[in-house]
C-alpha cells in the first residue's frame, strides 16, 4: 500500500433488503406533472399577489395620495386580493390531486407470495 491508499476513506456498503417496482402509466406521470406544476404555480402567484395587495393597501392607509392615484392604487389592491383569493382557493381545492395519483397507483400493490419449502 502506498500512502496515497492509505488516505482513502473505508466505504462500507448495505444492501437494500427489498425494491417495490410500481408500474405507471404514462397518464398518471402527466397527470401527477401537471397536478404538481400547477399547486405549485397557484401557491406562488397566491403568495405574490397577496402580499403586493398587503403592501398596497398598507401604503394607502399610512400615506397621502391624490384622488387619481388613490383610485389607482385602490383598485389595483382589489384586482391583487381578488386575484390572491381566486388563486389560493384553486391551490386550495387542488393540492392534494399529485397524491390521489400516487394512492392509486400504490393501491395496485400485490404482497409477493413466499415460496414453499417443497419446491
Amino acid at each position: 500500500m502506498t500512502d496515497r491508499d492509505q488516505n482513502l476513506p473505508e466505504i462500507v456498503t448495505h444492501g437494500i433488503p427489498r425494491i417495490e417496482v410500481y408500474q405507471v402509466t404514462d397518464d398518471e406521470l402527466r397527470r401527477i406533472e401537471d397536478a404538481s406544476n400547477q399547486i405549485a404555480q397557484d401557491l406562488s402567484f397566491a403568495l405574490a399577489c397577496g402580499s403586493l395587495c398587503g403592501g398596497i393597501v398598507v401604503g394607502l392607509l399610512t400615506g397621502e395620495f391624490g384622488d387619481t392615484a388613490g383610485i389607482i392604487l385602490t383598485a389595483a389592491a382589489i384586482i391583487l386580493g381578488l386575484a390572491a383569493i381566486y388563486t389560493g382557493l384553486r391551490w386550495w381545492r387542488h393540492r392534494g390531486a399529485a397524491s390521489n395519483v400516487i394512492k392509486q397507483i400504490r393501491s395496485r400493490r400485490i404482497d409477493p407470495e413466499t415460496p414453499s419449502d417443497g419446491d
